[in-house]
């Protein structure tokens, strides 16, 4: 073990080897950008089995699939033995959850369902109830339970809070109903069954403690309260817990992560050894100058002072652009000729911005000079229609009590079974607590016959015809669905029959891929893993185009050259107000995506921008004011004009913005009620006239920046 011993500590700085050393007790490793987390990470793991730790005892939990299979294969590398478990929480809940279920009222063979799958639920919850979808949108409702989930909030308490919150009462109750009848578990539920699991199991518990004598978390800064209720409560009696991130990339309050968690570990574990890791092997001088320079302007933070021993490099360029346009017109002609002359590999190039919206005048530009680019959102593969098609068959082989899986698919291929027959093979389920798909063979007692009862009769035929190929692996079993339902003739009859045909040969590609690094997982694995996707699993970082993401997509990956665009009052910070705990939240998405860059880091924000299909002129982020003068460079049309920005003149601007605001139909502080959001806080508002806005934090999806004039917001 000498060996392996040398092999985690060669190359490592003296924190990353004080961190990589430590074995017993809780240890929190302030990771700054690009200081070699992940090989610290990876490196502890290796250590502690060679330091004659089991490495069935040592749980690694990370943030995402891409994450955690880069630190199984390093730990490999090293000559770390199999038997770590690394997965993300979600799996490591679904995981714990399958050996455990009956403990719940749940069988082994549960289903994920996906945010699709979820809402559908909700809608057949809805109808159940007799509620009316106008009354409120699903697609809103599901916000809502999902909230009051990852609240604590049970339907009971919904239910005495208030008119709002007595819509969702009801229809949260019947929906947890509906998921428990189909042996199936939400994204949220993965989290708080195992919360439950934990506090009420104490045999359970016991034995998970004693098992993960290791316990490592990584992004801690991105937990939220399952989470760390379940870290806490699984290294409660070793308490070697060794916690990594940084509260400067702290980006996910708005999916429930509590930076206190972080902020607060040294009050949990007043014992802790913290480490910093403050070196950074990333970026150039000037680029993480820029950057440091930028972050330094937030309170809630961990003190760390990053340096790095790579080369000054050129200054962070600003540029002025005209409009949106402008702004992609100029990215992409820079890009092309650079490609052109062969000095910029376009796979190490990357565009970010603050919404999803902003790619389209982008993908424009690149589309108009032909610039290779593609898209980032990894989930957006496993919501096609045909993947989501051929999954709800695997899922239904493993496990029958899936109702949303047959309810997918119960026509698809077309087999004349309608709506109101299959309807009234629903009511015979709830009548009789058999599964949907075992009383399709019972057509004269549900009262559906002709084409309606061939058509169920047909289907089923068809799912005990696939069941002998459930213990062939996922691989061959779509391959039988395919073949068995003729799915690719019924493509042709698409649009984009050709591209449809693709993904289902890339889904069967995928599967087989899954065979060879799992061939344990089974159908249940595969399904797992693509119900767990997340945005940049996928993301193949070999293909030679740009890639275009959200700010949010970015956390965890590095390009040679990036790019951020919209650097605006309104997008970047995307509020407006001075409310501190918000714009330092956008501070360090706006850091987070400049310790992207290796070598070069491009900004640029438009004099004038088309939003919500109204054009408008734009403020200047008052971040640009915050990064060190030195490290920056500016060019555009509108360089010299550029006004000075809050940073320089606060008292000024909040005068001003007073003036504006007298005649405000709110007020900071204020109640308001949204047909969408429900009942929401006032925090700040801005702007005056047509474009008077209000930014509102809502109880079931955050804060929203909602311009007045067509938001249709009432005061409580």
């Amino acid at each position: 073990m000498a060996d392996l011993i040398q092999a985690c500590l060669s190359h490592c700085t003296e924190a990353q080897k004080e961190a990589i050393q430590h074995v017993e007790g809780p240890l929190l490793v302030l990771a700054g950008a690009g200081s070699g987390k992940t090989r610290v990470i990876t490196r502890r793991i290796a250590y502690l089995i060679a330091k004659g730790v089991d490495p069935k005892s040592i749980l690694a939990i990370t943030f995402t699939n891409k994450a955690a299979g880069e630190m199984r294969e390093r730990v490999e590398q090293l000559g770390g033995t199999r038997g770590v478990w690394v997965a993300t929480f979600h799996a490591t809940c679904a995981r714990i959850l399958r050996m455990y279920a009956d403990r719940l009222g749940y069988s082994a063979d549960f289903s994920i369902y996906d945010t699709t799958d979820s809402l559908s639920v909700v809608k057949r919850a809805m109808k159940d109830l007799g509620m009316s979808m106008t009354e409120m949108p699903p697609g809103r409702m599901a916000q809502r339970i999902s909230a009051a989930k990852n609240a604590f909030r049970s339907p009971s308490e919904l239910e005495s809070s208030g008119f709002s919150d007595g819509l969702v009462a009801p229809v949260y109750q019947r929906y947890e109903e509906l998921l428990k009848r189909q042996n199936a578990l939400d994204f949220d539920n993965l989290l708080l069954k195992t919360v439950e699991l934990l506090a009420e199991q104490e045999e359970i518990r016991e034995r998970l403690r004693e098992r993960f004598r290791f316990l490592l978390v990584d992004e801690y800064q991105d937990t939220n309260r399952p989470r760390y209720l379940i870290a806490k409560t699984l290294a409660a009696k070793h308490r070697n817990f060794c916690a990594t991130g940084d509260p400067d990339q702290s980006i996910y309050a708005w999916r429930g992560a509590d930076i206190n968690n972080i902020l607060d570990f040294e009050k949990d574990y007043p014992d802790a050894r913290v480490v910093r890791l403050e070196q950074n092997y990333r970026s150039t001088k000037r680029i993480l100058k820029a950057a440091s320079g930028l972050i330094s302007r937030n309170l809630r933070r961990k003190e760390k002072a990053l340096w790095t021993e790579n080369v000054e490099g050129s200054q962070v360029r600003l540029r002025v652009c005209e409009d949106e346009s402008d702004e992609a017109r100029y990215i992409a002609e820079a890009v092309r000729d650079r490609i052109k002359a062969g000095d910029l590999d376009p796979s190490q190039v990357a565009v970010f911005y603050r919404t999803n919206a902003q790619s389209r005048a982008i993908e424009t530009g690149f589309r108009t000079l032909a610039v290779p680019y593609t898209v980032v959102q990894g989930l957006e593969f496993y919501q096609r229609k045909e993947v989501k098609d051929l999954l709800a068959y695997l899922r239904l082989q493993a496990n029958p009590s899936d109702a949303a899986a047959l309810e997918r698919i119960a026509n698809v291929p077309p087999r004349k079974l309608g709506a109101a027959s299959l309807n009234r093979f629903r009511v015979l389920s709830q009548e009789t607590g058999a599964p949907l798909s075992e009383v399709l063979t019972h057509a004269e007692e549900a009262g559906v016959r002709g084409v309606g009862a061939k058509g169920a009769a047909a289907l089923a035929r068809l799912l005990g015809e696939l069941i002998p190929f459930v213990d062939q692996g996922p691989a061959e079993a779509l391959r039988q669905v395919v073949q068995r339902t003729r799915y690719r003739e019924y493509l042709e009859g698409f649009d984009s029959a050709e591209d449809r045909i693709a993904n289902v040969e890339e889904l069967v590609t995928a599967a087989t891929l899954y065979e060879v690094e799992e061939p344990e997982g089974g159908i249940i694995g595969f399904l797992e893993r693509s119900a767990l996707v997340s945005d940049v699993d996928d993301l193949d970082t070999d293909a030679k185009r740009v890639s275009l993401m959200t700010l949010h997509c970015a956390k965890g990956l590095e390009f040679d050259v990036v790019f951020i665009v919209g650097l605006e009052e309104g997008l970047i910070p995307l509020s407006r107000e001075e409310v501190v705990e918000n714009l330092e939240e956008e501070r360090r998405l706006f850091f987070v995506g400049m310790t992207r860059a290796r070598k070069e880091l491009h900004l640029s924000y438009c004099s004038e921008r088309t939003r919500f299909g109204r054009t408008g002129f734009c403020k200047p982020s008052r971040f640009i004011e915050e990064i060190p003068a030195e490290a920056i460079e500016r060019a555009g049309k509108a360089a010299a004009s550029m006004e000075p920005t809050f940073a320089t003149a606060p008292k000024k601007r909040r005068k001003r913005a007073s003036s504006l605001l007298e005649d405000a139909p709110f007020r900071t502080g204020d109640l308001v009620e949204h047909p969408t959001f429900g009942t929401g806080k006032v925090l700040g508002l801005s702007g005056f006239g047509e474009m008077r806005s209000a930014m509102v934090h809502f109880r079931s999806v955050g804060v929203k920046q909602l311009v007045l004039k067509y938001a249709g917001l009432e005061k409580a």
